[in-house]
């Protein structure tokens, strides 16, 4: 780089005017452009670290760490003078209540078994079948099946009470006999039966067994599981009854009958397609009340 206040020869100065004249070399000029520019980046960074370090430090008073302590229960002090002991209070014996299940053909609470000393219950005597002549044909039905289902549980009452007088039953010996008797009551009946029983049921997947159709496999107690997910974000109640709608579609295309053990009785539903959403929205109060 050059600097002189010198004019060339062919430029003309007025009076009282001084020219400054710069001349820069290539090597010269790239120095120059990146101490520039290196200078003009530190200003920068210079100028934004105050402005970040005020924004830190208002961030600090204005959201402050709250620390909660919980005050210690101040220890009892000694009687003074011994008090006479109270007399224990008889303890209440524990309720153990069953597990619930659901299914089509629900189970009702079994009566309590006969032992040695207790008489063999007999069997109901048998009702009139006395109808009226304005009860429609289901009706006759329902009291036919309900017939049959008294007597049929009042022999399996015996022959439980025969095979179990010398010994008690445990909790899940009576939970396989109450699931058992229903299963058998089902493949007793006209056309296809089932029970269902749901598993486990989590936020987006869910399983449920299903026992039916064939009336084999219902009498030995065999069963299908099935696992349903019902996808991010998904209703996995719905996702089940939706899959139970499927499985009894399988035997079912009109009306069946459906044993509610929240309404408790039998009522007749309709697995057409057209009547979907009315039976999710029944499988759905029966299923998750």
């Amino acid at each position: 780089m050059k600097l002189s206040i010198e004019a060339p020869e062919d430029e003309v100065a007025l009076p009282g005017e001084i020219h400054l004249h710069i001349r820069f070399r290539p090597a010269n000029m790239f120095g120059i452009l990146l101490a520039l520019l290196v200078h003009a980046l530190l200003l920068y960074f210079l100028l934004n670290m105050s402005a970040v370090k005020k924004k830190l430090e208002n961030a600090g008073i204005s959201a402050p760490i709250v620390l909660l302590m919980e005050k210690a229960a101040p220890a009892s002090k000694a009687p003074k003078q011994a008090t006479a002991p109270k007399k224990e209070k008889a303890q209440s014996k524990p309720v153990r209540i069953p597990p619930s299940k659901n299914a089509i053909t629900q189970p009702k609470a079994p009566p309590p078994l006969p032992t040695n000393d207790s008489p063999v219950p007999q069997p109901p005597p048998p009702v009139a079948n006395n109808v009226p002549p304005e009860m429609d044909m289901m009706a006759l039905a329902n009291a036919a099946r309900e017939r049959r289902r008294a007597a049929e549980q009042a022999a399996a009452q015996e022959n439980e009470g025969a095979r179990q007088a010398g010994r008690g039953m445990t909790p899940q010996e009576v939970a396989e006999a109450n699931v058992k008797r229903s299963m058998q009551q089902a493949a007793n009946r006209n056309g296809g039966s089932g029970v269902f029983e749901l598993g486990t049921v989590g936020t987006r997947v869910a399983s449920f067994s299903f026992r039916g159709w064939n009336t084999r496999i219902v009498a030995t107690g065999g069963k299908q599981s099935f696992e349903v997910d019902a996808g991010l974000g998904g209703d996995v109640r719905l996702a089940v009854v939706r899959r139970m709608i499927e499985i009894i579609r399988m035997e079912y295309k009109g009306d069946f009958n459906w044993e509610s053990r929240r309404l408790g009785r039998v009522v007749v539903r309709s697995a057409r397609i057209e009547d979907s959403a009315e039976l999710e929205s029944f499988l759905l109060k029966e299923f998750f009340p």
